[in-house]
């Protein structure tokens, strides 16, 4: 029976752990998109992480190709 409830907790706290780290990941790349700064630097340190954890880089990208201040 012990077992069975650190299980449950175990499996809750690792499931509510990898839906936190994808709410931030699409609240990252949302603002991005809104702003259109996917074409420069990342402006933030979650912005950079979403970037690494989507495998999106910047490479070949020029910035006048896409709009700006909408």
């Amino acid at each position: 029976m012990a077992g069975t409830v650190v299980a449950t907790a175990v499996a809750l706290f690792l499931g509510g752990a990898v839906a936190g780290v994808m709410a931030v990941v699409a609240w990252a790349v949302r603002r991005e998109d809104r702003r259109y700064t996917l074409a420069g630097e990342a402006p933030s340190l979650i912005s950079k992480s979403a970037r690494r954890l989507n495998g999106v880089g910047r490479r070949g990208v020029n910035a006048e190709y896409f709009p700006a201040g909408r």
